[in-house]
């Protein structure tokens, strides 16, 4: 069998407990259809534990992601075990070895992974959502990014990266005081061996330089993630929603990163300032990095963010607030 297509309902023995895949109508009416999610690297399927109805995502990755370094990263992960921002590290990777009868009965689970589902929602979907983006206040904002810098901080001090730091592989809950990362398949593990296909990071968030390992380094998550954080302490400002294109998943184009020349760069660049102006330093660091190593580290973006003020300023930046120029790093 080379396909798994499992259908509505269809039940699976993984070790000792029975799951059955949930169904999904797509419009009201609609014939049930198995609960799927489409991704870059695989297909998400979501699991009912029969036991104590507990859901679980169970991702089948596509051939070309299939190995034995996907167990190799789900043993690394383990070190994080309850650590927030890592639930799904706490996850089942479905070798041959451990798992003999149920991968000879569907050979395409081979390295699927096990893991909990997780009902939240992406920080590019809120990008995405006029409500959403028009209630998002300045204060959960800094508890927002204070909570990604954290996580991110966790996967650096450990000498490890997520190396696709994006909007759409965030989650948050709803009081913007917890963030998940998903898609960790691509973690990179010193000692562990770099994936078939090397991440050079999502369409927003490249850094122009990546270097010819891409994102697959210590430093991979630096210039994606002042970016991500950048976009998490501005989007509550109207002024910066406004310039930015409508239905837009980032808040830079590609085409726009690292180069001074939009005026909602430099919108951006007031609403850091008006924040503290070390953020704003951080984020031309970033932006004027000519390599990943050159971005500020995550210690100092939390830091930073311990520090900030939660008082409420007028929503509009005035232009005049931070520098005009801006100088593009010399070090090599």
């Amino acid at each position: 069998m080379s396909t798994f297509d499992p259908q509505p309902d269809t039940q699976i023995h993984i070790g000792t407990l029975t799951y059955a895949f949930m169904p999904q109508r797509l419009l009201p009416g609609d014939t049930p259809n198995t609960y799927v999610i489409e991704g870059q690297e695989g297909f998400v399927y979501v699991l009912r534990n029969l036991e104590d109805d507990a859901l679980w995502a169970l991702k089948v990755l596509k051939p070309a992601y299939r190995s034995e370094r996907v167990a190799q990263v789900t043993s690394a992960l383990s070190q994080y075990g309850n650590t927030p921002g890592f639930s799904l590290s706490q996850r089942t990777c479905l070798t041959r070895s451990a798992f003999s009868q149920l991968i000879a009965q569907f050979p395409a689970l081979e390295y699927s992974l096990l893991m909990p589902w997780l009902p939240w929602k992406t920080w590019a979907g809120l990008m995405r959502s006029p409500d959403a983006s028009l209630a998002y206040t300045r204060q959960q904002a800094l508890d927002l990014a204070k909570t990604t810098a954290l996580v991110l901080h966790e996967l650096e001090q450990h000498g490890n990266a997520h190396t696709d730091i994006a909007g759409g592989n965030v989650m948050y809950t709803s009081n913007f005081e917890q963030v998940e990362l998903i898609d960790l398949e691509g973690l990179y593990v010193p000692k562990v061996l770099p994936p078939k296909r090397l991440s050079y990071g999502s369409p927003g968030y490249q850094h122009r330089r990546p270097g010819k390992h891409g994102q697959w380094s210590q430093y991979g998550d630096r210039f994606a993630g002042a970016v991500l954080l950048t976009e998490m302490l501005t989007w509550w400002n109207p002024l910066v929603r406004a310039q930015t294109p409508r239905n837009a998943p980032t808040l830079f184009l590609p085409e726009e990163l690292q180069k001074p020349v939009e005026s909602r760069w430099q919108i951006v660049r007031d609403v850091l300032w008006s924040l503290d102006p070390t953020l704003l330093n951080l984020f031309d660091q970033a932006w004027g990095s000519l390599h990943l190593k050159h971005c500020p580290d995550f210690m100092t973006w939390l830091n930073c963010l311990s520090r900030v003020k939660s008082e409420t300023p007028s929503p509009s930046a005035s232009s005049s607030q931070s520098p005009s120029t801006f100088q593009r790093t010399t070090s090599v």
